[in-house]
């Protein structure tokens, strides 16, 4: 039997090899899910850790202990010991250096015993310590210092005086030499944690690197305390899928070790985020891509079902001939199966290698960081359920020509489809979709248990019915065609309605065009919200942060980096209110915004957004400079007025601290009042005019306001009420002053205060008021907001979009200038910002730093959008696209081998055609290609329909922000790409297949 079994298969290679390429195909395709969860897990881990910050790869134990005890030095090297793992352990004093250069500022610096600093510094001038009387400093306290390499310092131990806010020397100064001048190799590299060694912001120690020397050298110097720490510094490579919860369970257990110590040593940990992140992301993984492969190994299934069926039909003659001369059923079995049976077990075989390779090369091409592809047991657990339903797909595929009788089977007429079992079939899928749909939408757990079928099954519905629907249309146009005298379109249509293998390769084809659109679908969607929420979250191509400075000098300096305002803005947060229902505001300056910032609503286009934010007002705003100022004041009544003072408050131009100026306590009756402003070298603005009494005490006044002069020249006459302004009353609490006009002047009055405060303020009327806000349309601003100030500002919403550079749907922006002209404070900014451009030139951080402003960090849209395309959901969605690649190549196999079966069988009744006179072009026409272009007309309906079944189900990012929904319609080009390479592959091979068959119409 085996060896007749052979000799079939010897006798039709033809259908063995596309039998055996078939099987190999859905081998690989199966083991491929399995293979790229494994070597997905290992990418997400890899990326998760590539992009974790420092102080998560760093275990961070401290503590302040008195000189020479060294129980935590001792005991913490040991307790973190793990592979992959590697201790740092540091101590620190504060030390008081005077230069020997007379003149010369002393300076403050961190005195730091570091193991192995000298391998983590780059020597410049000098060599690094030896013994413990040797010392290195950075090369600017060198300079500082005025001092080279050589020179003896007399180091003192420091302490911090609170009162006069300067550092101090104690002890006895120790004699140490300068060995070297040192620059750090990586000031952000894991060894320095979070020391802040270098930080370049001014300070009272006057000094922005450490001293740096051996462990004897800090003993040496006599002190009280010391800061010790150890920090556990994680190899990249020691953090795998499987190490995960063996690295936290060390940490865990060297934190309980630490805890017994005396001086309650401190353990900061930020390892466990990120193993959150990671695990979560393994998860994602693991839940995203069986949603493609589940669909892929049931099409693995139905195609060697279509394939093993149409190959068993073409056998119906020989299958009688055996039932005929008595041959037993279970032999008739074994001789009909094991020419399909043989090559699919073979080729079982080479796909699970195959399997493996192709894995390789999709990590390749669509994995950032994959490493090896492993071979796993969920592979071959995948692999023998692949096995065993494409073994169980054969043999039911040959189930109904074995059960019929032998009349049937001699006559060698194709049979029509079955009256009840192929419909039986189809209400089961439908049935079972339905369930996994109603599983799916009505449950919370997403894409798990039953619910992961849902898209394929309706796939599978959607192409099973539709092609029991389209079948019959197909016979009808063969008769329209018929009764026409079309002959070519008769035989094509009739070959595609009566021959049961034309409904099983049409459902075929739409499953796997359907496949390809939705793979291509979901992942343009998720391209598309991983693109949107890059442009919100950063607003603009190129962000940096810098350290903070006041609003003005932010203004200012951001303005004179690009005078025409083409490539650069200047944005900073305000304050929090203290209302929680009030959302957060981001400041920006909005006649930049349009060319800068990345917009994203086309309902209100950044430009209106920028008119809305910046209309007309009043008033410029009053310029002053450090000459003498004339007030002309005029004080009708002064009630409860103990110690009443006039007070000028003035912002300086050039960004540093805002003034205040007091012009002396007021007198009743007309009189002139002069200060001269020295803060206002660069000149400032007038931010208000202020009549305060200590501890913010209530007092009844009537004060007219004439004139206010500088230089012998009027700068305003207060005759004109509308430019200017007295605070917003936010309650009973607060008392504002009313505004009249009186005496050619501006009168302000407070009567009847009865114990509330008053905020008796004059301010000018260069912003408006209330302050105009763009807002998220989710978001609600009510009617109030917090200025730079902290004070309680009227607000009112001017226009509404979709999402908010930076603030997302759940904030809004107003004007920075006019933000700060509302303030009468002159603190630092919230979060300062530079937003850059395309256009920004490429020396841009360079002529930042030229116009005084740190840089802190440099964010860039295509780093992070990188970085969001290694995330798990975004590395398991390529898996579809490999999937449907698979599931186009599985569809044009099964109808190569359809149509070389086929064409087998009719070529003896195409050249009958032929000879009684029939065109050859009309004897071949076959219907593949309208089996091909109608189910690519359907198939995106399919793909459509599962489309909208689990897109709110699909994951995006894993940190699910909640607030970028996943698209309805994403951009259609790649999705239309996708149809067509899969369209124009299954075209192509109908068309080779109908070129085949004309070729078998010619005569003999």
């Amino acid at each position: 039997m085996i060896g007749l079994v052979l000799s079939m298969i010897r006798a039709r290679p033809g259908q063995a090899v596309t039998a055996f390429v078939l099987a190999m195909l859905a081998m690989a395709a199966a083991v491929s899910a399995p293979v790229y969860i494994t070597t997905a897990d290992r990418a997400v881990v890899a990326s998760e850790v590539a992009a974790a910050p420092v102080n998560e790869l760093v275990v961070q134990a401290r503590r302040e202990t008195n000189a020479g005890d060294r129980a935590f030095e001792d005991l913490a090297p040991k307790v973190f010991v793990f592979p992959g793992f590697s201790t740092v352990f540091s101590a620190e004093t504060n030390a008081y250096l005077q230069s020997p250069v007379e003149g010369v500022e002393a300076i403050a610096p961190r005195f730091v015993y570091r193991d192995d600093a000298c391998g983590h510094v780059r020597v410049v001038e000098g060599r690094c310590f030896i013994s413990q009387s040797e010392i290195i400093l950075s090369k600017p306290t060198l300079d500082q210092l005025k001092i080279k390499v050589g020179a003896v310092l007399g180091v003192d131990w420091a302490t911090f005086d609170a009162e006069g806010q300067e550092w101090v020397p104690l002890g006895k100064p120790t004699s140490m030499s300068v060995v070297g001048a040192y620059e750090p190799i990586d000031a952000a590299e894991q060894y320095w944690a979070d020391f802040g060694y270098f930080d370049d912001r001014p300070s009272a120690r006057r000094v922005t690197a450490p001293v740096l020397a051996n462990r004897l050298s800090l003993e040496s110097i006599e002190r009280m305390t010391e800061r010790q720490a150890l920090d556990v510094v994680i190899d990249h490579a020691a953090i795998t899928g499987d190490s995960l919860l063996a690295i936290n369970g060390a940490i865990e257990s060297g934190r309980a070790q630490l805890a017994g110590l005396s001086g309650s040593p401190t353990v900061k940990a930020d390892l466990p985020h990120l193993l959150g992140r990671i695990e979560h992301d393994r998860s994602l993984v693991a839940q995203v891509v069986p949603v493609g492969a589940v669909p892929l190994v049931l099409l693995c299934w139905f195609v060697l079902f279509v394939a093993v069926a149409s190959a068993t039909a073409e056998r119906r003659l020989e299958l009688g001939l055996m039932s005929l001369r008595g041959v037993t059923f279970p032999r008739r079995w074994w001789l009909a199966a094991g020419e399909s049976i043989v090559p699919i077990l073979l080729g079982a075989a080479a796909g699970y290698v195959l399997g493996h390779y192709l894995v390789r090369l999709a990590a390749w091409l669509l994995l950032g960081s994959s490493g090896d592809v492993p071979l796993s047991e969920g592979a071959n657990l995948w692999a023998l359920i692949a096995l065993a339903g494409a073994v169980s797909a054969a043999a039911l595929a040959q189930r109904a020509e074995l059960a019929k009788k032998t009349i049937d089977l001699l006559r060698n007429v194709p049979s029509r489809l079955s009256r009840w079992g192929a419909p039986v079939f189809e209400v089961a899928v439908v049935v079972l979709a339905v369930v996994a749909v109603l599983q799916l939408r009505e449950g919370d757990s997403g894409l798990t248990g039953f619910a992961i079928f849902g898209p394929s099954l309706v796939v599978i519905a959607f192409g099973l019915l539709a092609a029991r629907g389209v079948l019959p249309l197909a016979e009808r146009n063969g008769r329209r065609a018929l009764r026409r005298g079309r002959i070519g379109p008769t035989l094509a249509a009739y070959a595609m309605a009566r021959r049961p293998g034309s409904q099983r390769t049409l459902a075929l084809f739409v499953i796997a065009i359907a496949l390809a659109c939705f793979a291509a679908t979901a992942a343009t969607a998720s391209d598309d919200n991983r693109d949107l929420r890059i442009r919100v979250e950063l607003g603009a191509d190129r962000v940096l942060t810098v350290e903070p400075v006041s609003r003005t000098e932010l203004l200012s300096k951001v303005r004179a980096l690009d005078p025409a305002g083409d490539f650069a803005m200047a944005t900073a947060m305000l304050p929090k209110a203290e209302d929680p229902a009030v959302p957060r505001v981001l400041g920006v300056d909005s006649e930049r915004l349009a060319k800068v910032a990345l917009w994203n609503d086309s309902r209100l286009t950044a430009a209106e957004a920028a008119a809305l934010l910046r209309p007309d007002v009043p008033r410029d705003s009053i310029i002053v400079d450090n000459k003498d100022v004339t007030l002309d004041i005029t004080v009708n009544k002064l009630v409860d007025a103990f110690r009443v003072r006039f007070v000028m408050v003035v912002i300086p131009l050039d960004g540093s601290a805002a003034g205040e100026v007091d012009f002396g306590a007021p007198q009743l009756g007309r009189r002139t009042y002069i200060r001269n402003l020295p803060m206002c070298v660069n000149k400032c603005r007038l931010a208000a005019l202020r009549i305060r009494q200590p501890e913010d005490r209530g007092f009844d006044a009537t004060i007219t306001l004439h004139s206010m002069a500088q230089r012998g020249e009027t700068i305003t006459d207060f005759s004109d009420g509308e430019q200017w302004r007295v605070p917003e009353t936010p309650g009973p609490v607060l008392m504002v002053p009313e505004l009249t006009s009186a005496d050619g002047g501006l009168r302000m009055n407070v009567s009847g205060y009865k114990g509330a405060d008053v905020a008796f303020t004059l301010m000018p009327t260069d912003a408006p008021s209330p302050m105009p806000v763009v807002m998220a349309r989710a978001a609600s601003m009510g009617d109030h907001m917090a200025g730079f100030d902290g004070s309680r500002i009227v607000a009112k919403t001017v226009g509404e979009a979709g999402q908010i550079p930076r603030m997302g749907s759940k904030g809004g922006i107003v004007d920075l200038d006019y933000a700060e002209r509302l303030s009468s404070g002159g603190a630092d900014t919230i979060s300062p910002q530079i937003w850059l451009n395309a256009k920004a030139p490429a020396d841009i951080l360079d002529r930042v730093e030229a116009q005084g402003l740190h840089v802190m960090t440099d964010q860039r849209i295509g780093p992070l959008r990188a970085a969001l395309d290694e995330q798990g959901p975004a590395v398991a969605l390529r898996f579809h696209e490999l999937a449907a690649g698979l599931a186009v190549l599985l569809a044009g196999g099964a109808m190569w081998l359809v149509t070389a079966l086929d064409r087998q069988r009719r070529g003896g009744e195409l050249r009958a055609l032929r000879a009684q006179g029939v065109a050859r072009r009309d004897a071949s026409a076959n219907g593949y290609l309208a089996l091909v272009g109608t189910a690519a007309v359907i198939g995106p309906f399919a793909a459509l329909a599962s489309w909208l079944l689990v897109r709110e189900h699909l994951p995006v990012f894993t940190d699910d922000p909640d607030t970028f929904p996943v698209p309805i319609w994403p951009s259609p080009l790649p999705v239309a790409v996708a149809w067509a390479a899969a369209v124009l592959t299954l075209a192509g091979v109908a068309l080779l297949a109908g070129a085949r068959l004309r070729a078998a119409t010619r005569q003999r």
